[in-house]
């Protein structure tokens, strides 16, 4: 975290944690000023009023940033496929831990989701649900038994 810096204030003199050069009363007291100067410049003049002129207000548009990227939809849709080809052909688990129901339910990536290896079938383990949060609670177990590789 970056250190605030202490000083004087340039409006008031006290000396505080400054934020662009004055206290925080004093900086919000002056950016209120900066935006009402700034809503003065866009209301229109008497003479324009007169010609009955319409000024248009500077709004900016958002950008929403998407949860998913086309590439990362494009491999949803074909990791789901996959997946539910791999599940019927694996209805149940391959990790028979303890507390195992039997039918699997999940599907456990032993060297993570990242890239091409969300649809790569060689990594895919079908897992039930007691199975997997094990083996997502304790990666070392995990790796000792295979349900989980290095990523590198």
């Amino acid at each position: 975290m970056i250190k605030a810096k202490e000083g004087k204030c340039s409006d008031c003199q006290n000396k505080t944690r400054l934020i662009a050069g004055r206290c925080q009363f004093c900086y919000w007291k002056n950016r209120k000023k900066v935006k009402e100067s700034e809503a003065k410049e866009l209301e229109p003049t008497e003479e324009i009023k007169e010609k009955k002129v319409i000024t248009v207000s500077r709004n900016k548009k958002k950008y929403i940033i998407p949860k998913q990227s086309a590439k990362r939809r494009s491999q949803n849709v074909l990791y789901l496929k996959k997946r539910r080809i791999f599940m019927e052909q694996y209805n149940t688990c391959q990790a028979r831990l303890s507390n195992c129901t039997i039918l699997s339910t999940d599907l456990h990536h032993k060297r993570g989701r990242v890239g091409n290896l969300l649809t790569n079938e060689r990594y895919f383990l079908a897992v039930c649900r007691s199975c997997h949060n094990y083996i997502e609670a304790h990666p070392i177990f995990a790796k000792e038994k295979g349900f989980s590789l290095n990523r590198l």
